[in-house]
């Protein structure tokens, strides 16, 4: 199983990189749910790209957000050695590329923080159309959200109680996010926006399957000690665009029942 970056300590000052994906194309989501090491096409862009460098996914619309962190194990690769046809959607060039390097999953990624419009405010211009290496300050922006906002594949669900809200003084106010408290208000609320009705899965198919983003009813940037949380009554689950909009106002966020009736007011 992938462990996380940070415990096995590697290097961070190896290059880093960011690669498009384009889910219309390539099933990255269903690829590693299924694999934690997979090849990818080695383009010239990446032709400098060293064994040991990190790279992270970037998926690109309808999603806009890099989505995992990997270790480059092998580069130029003459042919693939792993086979994840079966999540080739459309494109002969994910087949029979003519050179590979072989990625390691280390962490997949659940921060708002590390979409687009976030990049774009801390040092990407543009968008990401294409592989590009990490340059300051926007390396150092997503070194500091990972820091602290890491859903580690290796974390075993806990039984009843939670605790979230821990603060990092390191990074200021920042918090740990429960990815238990995340698994049990999918099983209790499902994945379907509690505000617009929106449901990934009926729109995407099994692309969009158990996709949602998590809202706490208490905004977490307002606790200042761990809290016990509970995920009948503290988490609801919105799309991603409900959930900026009850975010709009950084300082005092909407409620559900106020963002409700304006979806249903310009309906």
């Amino acid at each position: 199983m992938p462990t996380s970056y940070y415990k096995r300590g590697m290097n961070m000052t190896n290059t880093q990189w960011v690669i498009p994906c384009n889910v219309k194309f390539y099933n990255v989501v269903a690829a590693f749910d299924k694999l934690y090491i997979i090849d990818w096409k080695q383009s010239q862009n990446l032709k400098n790209a060293k064994k040991g460098d990190i790279l992270y996914i970037y998926i690109s619309s309808p999603i806009r957000s890099i989505k995992y962190q990997c270790l480059i194990k092998e580069v130029n690769k003459p042919k693939s050695t792993i086979d994840d046809s079966q999540f080739v959607i459309k494109g002969d060039n994910y087949i029979n590329y003519g050179n590979y390097m072989e990625l390691e999953l280390l962490n997949k990624l659940d921060d708002d923080q590390l979409d687009l419009e976030f990049l774009q405010d801390n040092g990407l211009k543009g968008n990401i159309q294409g592989p590009m290496s990490l340059k300051e300050p926007l390396k150092s922006y997503i070194q500091k959200v990972l820091k602290t906002n890491i859903l580690n594949l290796d974390n075993e669900l806990e039984n009843i109680e939670y605790l979230e809200g821990k603060a990092y003084v390191q990074y200021g106010i920042k918090y740990e996010r429960n990815q238990a408290l995340r698994n049990e208000a999918i099983k209790l609320h499902e994945t379907i926006c509690k505000v617009c009705g929106f449901d990934f899965k009926a729109k995407y198919g099994k692309l969009g399957e158990d996709f949602i983003e998590i809202h706490h009813l208490k905004p977490m940037f307002s606790l200042k000690k761990e809290v016990r949380v509970d995920p009948l009554k503290d988490l609801v689950p919105l799309c991603s665009n409900c959930h900026k909009m009850i975010h709009r106002n950084a300082k005092q966020p909407l409620t559900i029942k106020e963002l409700t009736e304006i979806v249903n007011h310009n309906s």
